[in-house]
């Protein structure tokens, strides 16, 4: 797990302490925020200083030298327009702003938690500081590391205590989604099915029971999704069960994440720039791992079984052809249509699964289509879900975490579109479009009649353009998410 800075609240003057870093807010049109006049008077600044690289938007960032402060450097942090502020804003902002500095900052407050006092408030900050100071730097021959060490977040006297209060889940937030990035950023060389299960061996908690099925397991369980996509690799494909189980549990959540290490498209060959990226394609795995490594420190009342699909879809002598049928687990056939449309796939077998540890709801999370990508962006999340209650639930968490997110459909006329003349289904058609549908319809046939939702985070599972707290590759996507809708059931 990267390391994390420590936080802390204080209601100490900005200017009082004993930091080399001060970050201050400013709303577009140069309006300065909360601590932000002092600050710039200390500077012998009349106004906040502007120029063609700073307007104040959201996400922008000036660093200034500190003669004659306590500290270093002044980092004036951009808001956006004072009538459009959002907690996600804040997380924005002090990202950007702790991403600015994270290479020479060792001790860094702010007061960008007093812009618009509260609980969520103090929390986004917290979480966009923590995410914004991580830099993935393990492959680098000269790595400067994040040298950042502490993090102080000036509030009100009144937030004093309600402010510290939330820190811990800000801190146990912010340190599932960095692991779930350097899960993703890792190359697929360093990152087989094997090595994610010994990822999870070596950083779950000892509370966290783990199962692993081997190829072999696999076969005779019936297993046969993840079989044909994984049969076209050297690295044979696994499947890894944790289980978190807290003393009186208030319910049983099934996770399952599409663990693809590499999506060559199997023998229906990528192009080469669409195999660029592939390595994302265990985002939900990560994803997965990444929120039952916070669930033992988060006290979670809910009892949550985490289901990783994990194969490398490859094309061999072996590898699965398209016209190919096999068996999934629950004893369905599948007319193999794409190999490159292999996600669903291994998730049948996954999602069969889940079905018989007989849990309260099914949420699966999958960089599953760029249909998808075309329907919401690339920052965005789309979401399937049979279930109302399910939807909403996830949706709210969503908007608490600050992850786009959009509820797209599961129109029953498209059903009809998986119908295979010489199987029980076909897993891919295009006749009528709506890919990402078409995939998630054909998911719906692996959960029975289970609450269960479907979140494809094939745009923001990757990023190419820093953002706020999001960097470039690996961003955690759906992390916070699933762990604020858990707090919330239990």
């Amino acid at each position: 797990m990267p390391d994390m800075p420590a936080l802390d609240v204080t209601t100490d003057d900005l200017l009082d302490l004993d930091v080399d870093t001060l970050v201050i807010p400013i709303f577009r049109g140069g309006i300065a925020a909360a601590g932000a006049t002092d600050t710039m008077e200390a500077l012998g600044l009349s106004g906040v200083p502007r120029d063609d690289e700073f307007r104040g938007k959201v996400g922008q960032t000036l660093v200034l030298a500190a003669p004659g402060l306590k500290a270093d450097r002044v980092v004036l942090a951009g808001l956006g327009r004072l009538d459009e502020l959002t907690d996600e804003t804040l997380r924005r902002a002090a990202g950007a702003a702790l991403r600015a500095v994270a290479a020479k900052a060792k001790r860094v407050a702010t007061t960008l938690a007093e812009v618009n006092p509260g609980q969520d408030a103090v929390r986004a900050v917290a979480e966009g500081a923590l995410l914004g100071a991580h830099r993935d730097v393990r492959y680098r021959s000269k790595p400067e590391p994040t040298t950042v060490d502490s993090i102080t977040l000036v509030v009100p006297s009144s937030m004093a205590d309600a402010g510290a209060e939330v820190l811990p889940q800000a801190a146990a937030h912010a340190a599932a989604e960095r692991a779930a990035r350097e899960l993703v950023t890792a190359p697929a060389s360093d990152l087989g099915p094997q090595d994610l299960v010994d990822w999870a061996s070596e950083h779950l908690d000892d509370s966290i029971d783990v199962e692993v099925f081997d190829e072999e397991r696999l076969e005779r369980e019936g297993f046969g999704g993840l079989i044909a996509v994984g049969r076209g690799s050297v690295r044979p494909p696994r499947m890894l069960v944790a289980r978190y189980r807290p003393e009186s549990p208030v319910a049983t959540i099934a996770l399952v994440g599409k663990g693809i290490v590499f999506d060559t498209g199997g023998l229906w060959l990528k192009p080469a720039k669409s195999m660029e990226t592939m390595k994302c394609d265990m985002g939900g795995a990560a994803a997965v791992l990444a929120v039952m490594s916070a669930l033992p420190s988060l006290s979670v009342n809910v009892e949550v079984v985490g289901i990783c699909a994990l194969a490398e879809n490859s094309p061999s002598g072996g590898a699965t052809r398209p016209g190919d049928i096999f068996t999934a687990r629950n004893g369905k056939t599948v007319h193999v249509v794409n190999t490159d449309a292999e996600g669903r796939l291994v998730l049948a077998d996954a999602l069969s699964y889940a079905v018989e540890q007989e849990p309260d709801a099914i949420v699966d999370i999958a960089t599953l289509t760029g249909a998808a990508i075309t329907a919401v962006g690339k920052r965005a999340t789309g979401i399937f879900s049979n279930d109302d209650l399910l939807l909403e639930g996830l949706l709210a968490a969503a908007g608490a975490a600050g992850e786009a997110t959009w509820h797209l459909p599961l129109w029953d006329d498209l059903r009809e579109n998986l119908e295979s003349d010489i199987a029980d289904y076909e897993h891919v058609n295009y006749d009528d479009g709506a890919g990402s549908t078409i995939a998630a319809l054909f998911l719906q046939n692996f959960v029975d009649d289970v609450p269960w939702a479907h979140l494809d985070i094939a745009g923001p599972a990757f990023g190419e353009v820093e953002r706020g707290h999001r960097p470039k590759q690996g961003t955690g996507a759906a992390v916070r998410t699933l762990l604020r809708w858990l707090e919330r059931r239990g």
